[in-house]
């Protein structure tokens, strides 16, 4: 996913091991892209008291790095399973998984983990290291959702756009990701009305005319990034609807969805937004979180 690099990053993928179905799923999802990128991977897994076939509370340092040990090997083989070639290298921090995905996000293209692994969240709709990696990454999280399956590509990349920076920033990502697979890419804009004041629902003629407006605006964004991608096909959609809902229903047909980090609500310094924390983990293909570059 070449567009969601900065320039200054490396190209390796990173990649959260804990053992759970979702992160087998999340290291295939990686592997795969890394074949096909020429890029290497690097797998993380952090050892910390929770771990559950180790028994809750276990305080045994030298089992925990053991099994980390054994959990990396057998994530190295599955890798080598998908490309023989691949380069991969592996760490085995001490401590909670989280800060050691988000400080590896640093000097990376992207990283990828399960949304709901092992640990002491591991029952909830979204695991806490995918929240709080997807929060605090500077780089583009990918969170795979689904244990794995036969179904084949639909060809088909979505993003979710609004008109804040993120947004644009996952515009571009979309782009650069539909090239590199020769998909369509189809670019969602949902509104949903807020209340009285909104301007769509002073009139009836009100919503046809925020719809013309919003072609237009993001119109002029897609012209932009279709000058570096022109074979991209693209199709565009403005729907009266919750984002989440219209994004979520658009995955079902996809091969990635991509969604800016936070949108247009919020306030000043919030890392996830409303809409890209309520897609953790309900789309049916993988969702790629985008984060303004730093300057």
């Amino acid at each position: 996913m070449s567009g969601i690099t900065s320039p200054i990053r490396s190209t390796r993928i990173v990649v959260g091991i804990d053992g759970s179905a979702h992160g087998w799923a999340a290291l295939a999802w990686a592997a795969e892209r890394a074949s096909r990128m020429s890029s290497p991977l690097h797998l993380i897994h952090a050892f910390a008291p929770d771990i559950p076939m180790l028994g809750f509370g276990s305080t045994d340092q030298s089992s925990l790095k053991e099994e980390g040990e054994r959990l990396l090997t057998t994530a190295r083989a599955r890798a080598h399973a998908v490309d023989p070639a691949l380069t991969v290298t592996t760490s085995l921090p001490p401590g909670f998984a989280s800060p050691a995905l988000v400080k590896a996000s640093h000097d990376a293209a992207m990283v990828v983990l399960g949304a709901v692994g092992h640990g002491l969240l591991s029952r909830a709709s979204i695991g806490a290291v995918a929240q709080q990696v997807a929060a605090h990454a500077t780089c583009p999280v990918v969170i795979v959702g689904h244990e794995g399956h036969s179904e084949p590509p639909h060809h088909r990349v979505v993003v979710g756009v609004d008109g804040s920076t993120p947004s644009s920033a996952a515009l571009h990502a979309a782009f650069d990701y539909a090239a590199s697979q020769e998909a369509e890419l189809v670019v969602v804009h949902a509104w949903e009305p807020q209340g009285p004041e909104d301007p769509t629902l002073s009139t009836d003629s009100s919503w046809p005319a925020y719809e013309s407006e919003l072609e237009q605006r993001v119109g002029r964004e897609i012209a932009s990034s279709s000058t570096q991608h022109p074979a991209v096909k693209v199709h565009h959609e403005v729907v009266r609807s919750s984002p989440v809902a219209a994004l979520i229903q658009a995955a079902d047909t996809a091969d990635l969805v991509v969604v800016g980090a936070r949108g247009t609500g919020g306030f000043p310094g919030l890392h996830l937004g409303s809409v890209s924390s309520r897609l953790l983990g309900r789309t049916a293909c993988p969702l790629v979180l985008v984060h303004p570059r730093e300057p």
